[in-house]
């Protein structure tokens, strides 16, 4: 076993960390947070505020024992559903393949 001199393998992870590649990495994962959490976060204090201050609105019946705020509550799933699909899809088409070559750029270098 040999051993590994800490200082190099920590100047190696601040090189990654300022690399190009990196921030391009972070970068696409924090706008694709910051988009997400605008649009849920959004909703959600939509219906708060509805809720709170138009209570009534949420009884109006739709069709049949339906009412608008049953829709709001099956439209908040569909947005958690969707959110979640989305953000595994932004993952693996857009996150994974630049961290792949990142990692392998690292791998390879320690070698």
């Amino acid at each position: 076993m040999g051993t590994v001199d800490s200082t190099a393998d920590g100047d190696r992870y601040v090189a990654v960390y300022e690399s190009a590649q990196f921030k391009v990495l972070r970068r696409r994962s924090n706008v694709f947070i910051a988009w997400t959490a605008a649009a849920f976060y959004g909703w959600w204090m939509a219906v708060i505020g509805l809720a709170a201050f138009v209570p009534d609105f949420f009884r109006i019946g739709v069709i049949g024992p339906i009412n608008v705020g049953l829709l709001f509550v099956m439209i908040s799933f569909a947005l958690v559903t969707a959110v979640s699909t989305m953000s595994l899809r932004h993952a693996r088409t857009r996150l994974d393949p630049l961290s792949d070559q990142i990692r392998a750029d690292v791998e390879g270098s320690s070698r």
